[in-house]
């Protein structure tokens, strides 16, 4: 029987089939034989030397399980333990190899997500040899160089035709998709340039509302243009003068206006307005030193709130309690109408106060309260809050959890879609507040990175659940609520503003860094 095994080794060793070979040698004892000790020998050199033909050509781990086989049989010889060193050496290098392509490949990888899209394409150039992840990164690469091309291509063509919203859609597109080019950067500066002389035309012809809504779009594409920048401070100042109009302090309107009016002397509309102004200041002063003043002395303006006007303060906005909040006449008007919240780990949102608020297209004729990016002719819907529900009314159809509406009154949970695309989700996480979220699904808000948009009633609150309309990592809820023209955060956590330890009664003030625990915030004019 040892006789059969040793002639059907042989002959699986002559056929050059050394892994049977080694089957029939290893399965019972042939070094009682002579002529099995001889075979041995022969199939140990044999596995020698196919390991070495193996190393000799990359095959690293085939070599070692010849190897091993080797010493199986013949134990540990020298010859088998050099050629061990020299795979264990081999394998090494490659598991450094290996390691250093992933290590290439994901820095690819980041800089393709960067859109530094040359210097990937040059890292992903140096790999020898394909793998799935670096067909995937050259093709991301090329597809994203594809898509930056057609944007410009877009971009371009938008601007000759001086669609200014869709050229500065199309450069943002091209932004998010690679790092700025000689030819990204000359088309955003033939933008911004025809973007801002467009506003200003604007301004000029009196259209105001259609500069705001330009200039957010303009804004975070022109960086610190200066033009962009002086047209963006006569809206805000525009917006102040009629903030002091809508109080009826049209003597504070009228030194606004007259400061504006230097900014832009064509303006013509301006001339009237101060004129306007002047008129509506000199009959408030008739009418308060008239008979009626009599009437009620104790009206008559305390020295606080002469006080507050001496300090110059024409934002309308309070700290807290004090001269600017008493002269700007009832209380909740001194907190802005329009706010962004920037929260840590949770992102930016857009507060509106108003109960009634319009959303479309930032490009519509007229400038919704919440203006997207979208496709000029979708339709504007009008958002009321009354008595704590919100209805929602539209002239042109629009679809409501994919049935076409005209109304509806909104229930948690509601999908609105202005288009297939732009679509808005309505949220009111708690029953006990009336203060509603927008969440924004393929569009966006023309200014900032705010996804989200809160329809404030009277309270934010922040916590750690569903039940938040600002979901953050708070050991107990934080509530922002209105009082008396102020954001005043009512929580048992520590409370910081701008790193000192604060009264929360004194209210958030705008611009100002805010910690309410482990958790920092930012409440500016939007």
């Amino acid at each position: 029987m040892r006789i059969l095994q040793i002639k059907q080794a042989e002959c699986a060793l002559a056929d050059g089939r050394l892994d049977e070979a080694f089957e029939l040698a290893s399965g019972s004892d042939l070094r009682a034989h002579r002529r099995g000790q001889k075979l041995i020998g022969r199939l140990v050199r044999a596995f020698v030397d196919r390991a070495r033909d193996h190393l000799a050509a990359g095959r690293a781990r085939q070599a070692l399980a010849d190897c091993e086989k080797a010493e199986k049989l013949g134990g540990n010889l020298p010859e088998t333990a050099e050629l061990r060193r020299r795979i264990t050496r081999s394998l090494a290098g490659e598991q450094d190899s290996r390691r250093q392509r992933a290590d290439l490949v994901a820095a690819a990888g980041r800089h393709v997500e960067d859109g530094r899209l040359s210097l990937a394409e040059q890292m992903l150039a140096g790999v020898n040899g394909g793998s799935r992840p670096v067909d995937m990164l050259r093709y991301e690469a090329a597809a994203r160089r594809a898509a930056v091309e057609a944007a410009l291509g877009r971009a371009d063509a938008a601007a000759r035709r001086q669609d200014w919203f869709a050229a500065i859609e199309e450069l943002r597109t091209a932004r998010t998709n690679q790092a700025p080019n000689a030819r990204l950067a000359d088309l955003t500066a033939e933008v911004v340039s025809g973007a801002a002389a467009r506003a200003h035309q604007h301004i000029l012809g009196g259209r105001v509302d259609l500069a705001d809504g330009l200039l957010r779009c303009l804004k975070p594409l022109a960086g610190p243009d200066p033009e962009v920048h002086g047209l963006s401070r006569f809206v805000e100042e525009s917006r102040r003068a009629w903030r002091w109009i809508q109080r009826g302090r049209t003597d504070r309107a009228r030194e606004v206006l007259q400061r504006i009016r230097a900014m832009q002397p064509d303006a013509k509309w301006l001339k009237e307005a101060v004129g306007n102004a002047d008129d509506a200041a000199k009959a408030m002063e008739s009418l308060r030193a008239g008979p009626l003043a009599m009437l009620d002395p104790g009206e008559a303006p305390s020295e606080t709130e002469h006080a507050g006007e001496r300090s110059g303060d024409l934002s309308g906005t309070s700290a807290g309690p004090g001269p600017a909040a008493a002269e700007t006449g009832p209380a909740e008007s001194a907190l802005p109408s329009r706010l962004q919240l920037q929260v840590d780990e949770a992102g930016a949102f857009l507060v509106l106060r108003p109960s009634r608020v319009t959303v479309g297209p930032i490009s519509s004729p007229h400038l919704p309260d919440l203006g997207l990016m979208a496709d000029p002719s979708l339709p504007v819907v009008e958002i009321e809050r009354v008595e704590g529900d919100y209805l929602l009314r539209t002239a042109t159809p629009v679809c409501v959890n994919d049935k076409t509406v005209t109304g509806k009154l909104l229930a948690d949970g509601d999908r609105i879609a202005l288009s297939p695309r732009c679509r808005l989700r309505f949220r009111l996480p708690n029953a006990a507040s009336s203060t509603a979220v927008l969440e924004l699904s393929g569009t966006r808000l023309p200014q900032g990175d705010a996804r989200r948009v809160i329809l404030l009633d009277r309270e934010i609150i922040l916590g750690p659940d569903d039940s938040a309309h600002v979901r953050v990592a708070l050991s107990a809820q934080a509530v922002l609520h209105v009082k008396d023209g102020r954001l005043v955060c009512r929580t048992d956590l520590p409370l910081t503003v701008d790193r000192r330890p604060a009264d929360p009664s004194r209210g958030i003030p705008l611009g100002v860094p805010v910690r309410i625990g482990p958790i920092g915030l930012v409440l500016t004019e939007a």
